[in-house]
Parts: C-alpha cells; sequence; structure tokens
C-alpha cells in the first residue's frame, strides 16, 4: 500500500513539474501574435500607450495653422466636418485669428496673438489668464490656458472633463499641457541664444 501511495505522489510530482514548463505558444514563431497576459488585449494596451504619447511640434509651423494642425494631428480636435468650425470674433480679445471647433458636447476654442502689435486688450486678456487662469468677456468670467510662448490662447469646455475620473478630464489635462508646450522650445532656444550673445558682446567691450 505505502508503494503505491509513494507512486501517485512521484506521479503527481512529476506531472505538476511538466505543467510548470509547458509553453502553450512555444510553437508560435511571431512572438507578436502572443495574447497579453495582463487582463488587457495587446491592442488596448498599446492603444492606451499611444494615448500618452505627445507629438514633436518640429515639424508645424509656429503659427495659427500650425497650431491647428499640431491639435488636429494629436486628437484634440477635428477639422474634417466644415460645420462644426465656427470663425470667432477674435479681436474681441486682441487676438488676430480665431477658431471654435465642436465634437459633441466638446468646445475647443483656439486663438493666435500677434505678439509684436500693441493691443491692450491683448495684454489685459494675456495678464488675467496668467495672474487668475480666466479672463472677461460680455460680463461673463471665462477660463482659458494659455501657451507657454505666450502667442497662443485656448479655452476647453467638456462637460465630462468635470469628472476628475473619466477619460476626458484626463484627455482634456494633457491637451491643456500639450498646448502650453507649444513651440516653447523654440523660444527657449531663442532666448538661449540671445544671451551668450550679449554676453559675447560684453566680452568684447
Amino acid at each position: 500500500m505505502k508503494k503505491i501511495l509513494i507512486s501517485a505522489v512521484a506521479v503527481l510530482v512529476i506531472a505538476m513539474s511538466f505543467a510548470s514548463c509547458y509553453d502553450p505558444y512555444a510553437g508560435v514563431k511571431d512572438k507578436s501574435k502572443i495574447p497579453a497576459t495582463t487582463g488587457e488585449t495587446t491592442t488596448e494596451a498599446s492603444s492606451a500607450v499611444n494615448k500618452e504619447k505627445t507629438l514633436s511640434d518640429t515639424s508645424y509651423k509656429d503659427n495659427y495653422e500650425g497650431l491647428r494642425d499640431y491639435m488636429k494631428d494629436s486628437g484634440y480636435i477635428k477639422t474634417d466636418d466644415k460645420n462644426a468650425i465656427t470663425k470667432m470674433q477674435a479681436d474681441l480679445i486682441g487676438a488676430e485669428t480665431g477658431y471654435k471647433y465642436t465634437d459633441g458636447n466638446r468646445r475647443v476654442e483656439l486663438y493666435a496673438f500677434n505678439l509684436g502689435k500693441k493691443s491692450d486688450t491683448r495684454d489685459k486678456v494675456i495678464k488675467s489668464v496668467t495672474e487668475k487662469g480666466t479672463f472677461t468677456l460680455y460680463s461673463e468670467t471665462v477660463p482659458a490656458y494659455l501657451s507657454d510662448n505666450g502667442k497662443y490662447l485656448m479655452v476647453y469646455s467638456d462637460p465630462a472633463a468635470n469628472n476628475t475620473n473619466s477619460a476626458e478630464y484626463k484627455n482634456k489635462a494633457k491637451a491643456v499641457k500639450d498646448f502650453k508646450a507649444f513651440k516653447a522650445s523654440a523660444v527657449s532656444a531663442a532666448e538661449e541664444t540671445s544671451e551668450k550673445a550679449a554676453e559675447k558682446a560684453t566680452e568684447k567691450e
């Protein structure tokens, strides 16, 4: 009886050993076809990663059209439906150009300033957005975001983004981050070049 019991235990141990070493995809040469084992499908996982990626702004012009294309390619606005695009009266906030892009309940307004032109209205709006995160138009307080280079302004409205756990909230947060960073590095590089030039000029003196 003892021999039978020992033999049974030995068989069980060997079976378990084979089970732990068994690879159901051992014969699959293309490992990319193996499904993910983390609770997400491979497609879902890659999609989640793609949403976190930020486009490089180097291939876009530093003007309104460049910003518009950058925001479109990033998935924050749509430009294929002309009926969902509204030309705004940009001069009301001291901007030269401005359009509103509607996508369901989401509305994104993009404006471009000409910083080389004198405008008290623009300066007041920029000062207000910088200090308070809002500007006032027709007695209405409007939340807005200013790009880090000071050239552009965005108004982003989406009721679903009020829920901090929603995908819309995360999308808005990333849209604001990417919008603010648009062409900011180019300005920094220009300022650094100017500083170096000034330093050299001082050294010569």
